[in-house]
């Protein structure tokens, strides 16, 4: 047995060679939070922030100080033979003083470690980098979003942070440290944003960011059918070709790893197929006789010529405006792009434009009654002219003949098994799919009152019961975020009054 004395002389001189080899251990790199996040604040962002920052990067969070300059560069990435963007930026004269030696060290040392946004801790410390492999997103889609949706989840992100979609029982106060799910993800709809995952910000379809997905491919074909464009003049919705959730949630066919195309019959066509080994659509929109009619989804642009020839095969010569109003006099452009693409061939009376006749120019619409209200809506799309009339097709002439404004109600007015009629002599509608809803307080409305209609004019406000009793209804939960209270919201006047009530039960 050891005397005493030499055992405590033992463990002295153990614990100074511990001592000794703790204070030669390396120091844990400079993390955003804390550090760099401070620096850039006092030292950056009178110029690099806001929604047009200087060089096209943003130091105002930590998405943005990882993210892309102007030159498309992410800033904190070394290039080859040349130091980050970030670091050669201060290099500059234009930079001169803008930071102090030791500032520049600790940047210099914070982007050596691949700038992490914490120094660790419960999360990898690329856990935040949307670059990383080891990020939060991957990890996520890993196991089916279901931290985020199920709060008994044993990674449930509520455990520690706010902002998230759904926490466990019992938890009220984020962890001390944890940033809430808000703080990255700052759209309305937080995480669950369809931004989030395959757009960015507010866009909800691809491409994402390429400053984080750089290997993501090229992606070109999506805007085209999705944004306004020179062929239409409001984009496709989503569900035209995905099958898309009502809640924004992961569920189902949504985020299960495929790309899942399911065509709406009713904009793309019924004959509308997807060949998933080619990526081509055939039988769609753009099989009307033309040179292109099977596009596959990496070709480039399309052209007039690719759908439909310009002019098609056995077509009357002839400038182009003489029938259609939306067209340039040659057929190379379309001006007012609202009728285009929408399943069906409209042309004017065969003397010119419609507004040749009854109309303002390139508006088609007479100026009399109520007819600006069915043409340009506040609160719903436009009503189709054969909705109410025979319209005429080609070198037609109006089948009702001279001086008589003939009215046949049909498609969407008659829609529900609805027998709707007119009376001429009174210049009244009734028994319409688009007035008559239960409530209403104007269910047969007078062609010459052209007074402003509420919402109470064609249905309920709120509808009898069995529907909820209340003006505050939360649009969001039940209308799917077309609704705004009492009031249509954008996204909801694209599907107002559209033939269908888009509801989700909470």
């Amino acid at each position: 047995m050891r005397p005493l004395s030499l055992l405590l002389v033992t463990v002295a001189i153990g614990g100074a060679f511990a001592a000794c080899e703790t204070s030669r251990a390396a120091p844990a790199p400079p993390s955003y939070t804390g550090q760099v996040e401070s620096l850039l604040e006092a030292r950056c962002l009178r110029c690099h922030a806001g929604f047009a920052p200087a060089g096209g990067w943003a130091a105002d969070s930590y998405l943005g100080a990882i993210g892309c300059t102007a030159t498309g560069e992410p800033a904190t990435l070394p290039r080859e033979n040349a130091p980050p963007p970030l670091l050669a930026a201060l290099a500059r004269s234009d930079h001169a003083g803008v930071v102090t030696d030791a500032e520049r060290a600790l940047l210099a040392a914070w982007l050596a470690a691949e700038a992490p946004r914490s120094g660790g801790g419960v999360h990898p410390a690329a856990f935040a980098d949307p670059r990383s492999p080891e990020s939060h997103g991957r990890f996520l889609r890993s196991k089916g979003y279901a931290p985020m949706l199920d709060p008994s989840d044993a990674d449930a992100c509520g455990t520690c942070h706010a902002g998230v979609a759904t926490r466990p029982a019992g938890i009220a106060l984020a962890a001390p440290g944890a940033p809430s799910c808000t703080s990255c993800h700052t759209t309305p709809e937080g995480a669950l944003g369809c931004g989030t995952c395959h757009g960015q910000g507010t866009r909800a379809h691809p491409p994402r960011d390429r400053c984080f997905f750089p290997s993501d491919p090229i992606d070109r074909a999506h805007a085209a059918h999705a944004e306004p464009s020179a062929s239409r003049a409001e984009g496709l919705a989503c569900s035209t070709c995905h099958p898309t959730p009502t809640s924004g949630a992961p569920a189902g066919v949504h985020a299960n790893g495929w790309v899942d195309v399911w065509f709406d019959f009713a904009v793309a066509g019924r004959e509308a197929r997807f060949d998933p080994s080619r990526k081509s659509c055939t039988g769609t929109c753009h099989a009307r006789g033309g040179a292109r009619p099977a596009p596959a989804w990496s070709e480039p642009a399309m052209t007039c010529d690719d759908c439909h020839a310009s002019p098609p095969a056995d077509h009357p010569r002839g400038a182009c405006t003489s029938c259609h109003h939306e067209a340039n006099a040659d057929g190379t452009a379309l001006t007012t792009p609202r009728l285009h693409a929408n399943g069906k061939v409209d042309l004017g009376d065969g003397s010119g434009r419609c507004g040749a006749c009854h109309g303002d120019g390139d508006d088609p619409w007479p100026r009399t009654g109520a007819h600006q209200a069915h043409a340009d809506p506040k609160s719903s799309r436009p009503v189709a002219c054969e909705t109410c009339h025979a319209v005429p097709s080609g070198a037609e002439r109006h089948p009702e003949g001279k001086g008589q404004a003939g009215v046949r109600l049909a498609g969407l007015a008659g829609r529900g098994g609805r027998r709707p009629s007119y009376d001429p002599a009174t210049k009244t509608c009734a028994g319409t799919y688009c007035h008559e809803g239960a409530g209403a307080t104007r269910p047969a409305p007078r062609w010459t009152d052209t007074s402003p209609a509420s919402c109470a004019s064609c249905h309920g406000a709120p509808p009898p019961a069995p529907h909820a009793q209340s003006t505050a209804c939360g649009g969001a939960i039940c209308h799917q975020g077309r609704t705004d209270g009492l009031t249509i919201t954008p996204a909801g006047r694209l599907r107002h009054v559209d033939g269908s009530i888009d509801r989700s039960l909470p």
